[in-house]
């Protein structure tokens, strides 16, 4: 049995792809700033999973969840979806909400990739997953800092995959468009009725496709160094 560690578990997205993995193939391994609160949610919808708190911001905190994760055997698969996001005009972004969206949207998945490593070089065999976003493909309005911090994960995302194209591991990028779950939940149907719009297939993603997107990447040993993307034909490469 691999074990998955999936962070930004109390995320919409999270919470929606969890319960899809199947728990006979894999041991989810759930990560978030709030763990009691997931831990109850896991319980309440029958979701077998563990679940250990972090604030991936923080070093030392993710050096805890990975000794954490070494209980179970270490991590095989590592899922970076922790992410938040923020919309605010170019010329009005402040430092500070810049450093926020770096240090979660990017400089926690290179933390968590780098301690990921270490097991999985060891092991011979690993899968590292990160989650973007069509925006850093398709940008909107007041989502520069969004953008840049999604761009940058999916080029670090293919560096890794150079370091360790010979060691049995792989370095993939989902970027997904408007799905049901999540953050879309809070947009007001008007908007979300001009979003449709620009969408080929006229309607939104569904959860399952993006954990149909993450069995194939685990499955693949010839896929590495890519960007993945589900979006209904939004943005085309």
């Amino acid at each position: 049995m691999k074990n998955i560690l999936l962070t930004g578990g109390g995320g919409g997205i999270a919470k929606a792809i969890a319960p899809l993995l199947p728990a006979d193939s894999y041991r989810l391994l759930l990560t978030t700033r709030a763990g009691d609160a997931l831990a109850s949610f896991c319980k309440e919808h029958s979701i077998q999973a563990e679940v250990f708190s972090a604030d991936l911001t923080v070093q030392t905190e993710v050096e805890a969840l990975f000794e954490w994760t070494n209980s179970f055997g270490g991590v095989d698969i590592l899922i970076n979806n922790a992410g938040v996001s923020h919309a605010t005009a170019s010329w009005k972004l402040s430092a500070e909400e810049l450093h926020r969206l770096m240090e979660v949207n990017f400089y926690s998945a290179v933390r968590c990739t780098q301690l990921a490593l270490e097991g999985m070089r060891s092991k011979g065999y690993g899968r590292i997953i990160s989650i973007s976003s069509v925006v850093a493909h398709k940008p909107a309005f007041g989502t520069s800092a969004y953008t840049a911090s999604k761009s940058a994960l999916e080029g670090y995302m293919r560096g890794v995959s150079m370091d360790v194209s010979t060691k049995g591991i792989t370095a993939n990028t989902i970027a997904y468009g408007y799905m049901n779950a999540g953050m879309l939940n809070d947009v007001p149907q008007a908007i979300l009725d001009d979003i449709k719009k620009g969408i080929p297939q006229d309607q939104f993603g569904r959860p399952e496709q993006i954990v149909a997107a993450i069995h194939y990447l685990i499955e693949s040993e010839y896929t590495t160094g890519q960007t993945l993307h589900i979006n209904g034909g939004q943005w085309m490469p």
